[in-house]
């Protein structure tokens, strides 16, 4: 699962399948799990030992604690499945209680 913070750079890097090449056109769809809302949000990318992606634009229904299972792909051919969550900047994933962002879910 990737994390990535709200108010900040959503840059993320992967290990996919298939390695692309800097000209090959990716893709990014973002799956919420709530609603199967579909989302696909402009992306850059660099190739190196892995692949580095960035969100050029925050989408409008990042909240925090939302979750996305995403697919990146090159033209056709599926390369990475994953999931993605949306947390506070600042954020200690190290010692993250899933509580701790708001009050949304009480136990």
């Amino acid at each position: 699962m990737k994390v990535l913070f709200l108010n900040t750079l959503l840059k993320f890097s992967l290990v996919p399948r298939k390695y692309p090449l800097s000209s090959d056109p990716l893709t990014l769809s973002l799956r919420k799990e709530i609603d199967n809302t579909i989302l696909t949000p402009a992306i850059s990318f660099i190739v190196g030992q892995k692949l580095e992606i960035t969100i050029t634009t925050q989408p409008s229904d990042f909240k925090v604690l939302n979750k996305y299972e995403f697919e990146l792909k090159n033209g056709s051919e599926v390369i990475y499945l994953g999931r993605i969550q949306i947390l506070k900047a600042g954020t200690n994933t190290q010692n993250f209680e899933y509580g701790s962002q708001n009050g949304r879910f009480e136990y």
